[in-house]
């Protein structure tokens, strides 16, 4: 499995991202034998960057890839997120503070990296078009008592190391000021055959990212892809799909939500062959 650094963390992290969500759902509803098999064959191929988040099965996903790595006695990059609501806007750095000390109890260990979650706007909202959470304003995001303010309190406690954003829904105008505040150091784009307009000029596209994975990039954030398959309505190109994301080298890893076992064998393989591709071509 290759390696990408992932922005200015510095860190190498696996390509392939194992998406621990409900969609595909395997950290969620398989039993605790089946998610040792996958999470050890997973870590095997190479495979050691963990998406989770609190939102997830309502904190199942946590609990179980908390459990399952316990179990194995393994320590990979385990990334969680953020996601506020409504009832939080009265204290936002309060919420932001109780739900990551949350995620870390229940993942036993801290994580490398914390997201928010949450998608941003002009003005606030009960909830987002898109994703999780309460729409929440730039400033509830950079401001005294926002989001990055208790995310550097936790970093200065030792209890996370780097912390991002998402450009997946939201204003772009609104996403286009926390790439350009430089308080983060990754960010979360959607991004797949269907839609590319996180890079390219849009054609016919629902939703348009307006550049954000370019943007994030060139300010030298790390660049997380998500729904590389569309939400499953590439499932029947997943090869194609995969490495069309892979060829993209401004993408740090790409994020897949793996069923079973043999979701991760073949993603392994769609590396594989793009690692080919490019070997051949250079």
């Amino acid at each position: 499995m290759k390696r990408r650094i992932l922005g200015r963390t510095g860190l190498a992290i696996s390509e392939i991202g194992f998406g621990c969500g409900p969609t595909a759902g395997l950290m969620i509803r398989a039993g605790a034998e089946e998610r040792r098999e996958a999470v050890s064959r997973a870590l095997a191929l190479g495979i050691d960057y963990f998406d989770t988040a609190p939102v997830y099965g309502d904190t199942v996903s946590e609990a179980h890839l908390g459990e399952t790595l316990r179990d194995l006695g393994a320590k990979p990059i385990v990334a969680t997120k953020v996601a506020l609501e409504a009832e939080h806007f009265d204290n936002v750095y309060g919420a932001v503070i109780h739900s990551v000390e949350a995620s870390i109890e229940r993942l036993g260990l801290p994580p490398t990296l914390i997201q928010l979650h949450n998608r941003v706007g002009a003005r606030r909202a009960d909830k987002a078009e898109y994703g999780s959470g309460a729409l929440l304003t730039v400033d509830d995001v950079l401001g005294l008592d926002g989001v990055v303010a208790a995310f550097r309190a936790l970093r200065d406690r030792g209890l996370v190391r780097f912390f991002g954003c998402s450009a997946y829904g939201g204003e772009p105008a609104s996403v286009a000021r926390l790439i350009d505040s430089g308080a983060f150091d990754t960010i979360i784009v959607n991004y797949s055959m269907r839609n590319r307009s996180a890079w390219e000029q849009p054609s016919d596209v629902a939703r348009d990212y307006a550049g954000a994975g370019g943007r994030a990039a060139a300010a030298g954030m790390g660049v997380i892809g998500l729904r590389v398959l569309d939400g499953g309505a590439l499932a029947g190109e997943a090869e194609r799909a995969v490495r069309f994301a892979l060829a993209n080298d401004d993408l740090a890893t790409v994020l897949i939500g793996f069923s079973d076992r043999a979701q991760i064998e073949a993603a392994a393989k769609y590396a594989e062959g793009e690692q080919i591709r490019r070997s051949l071509s250079s």
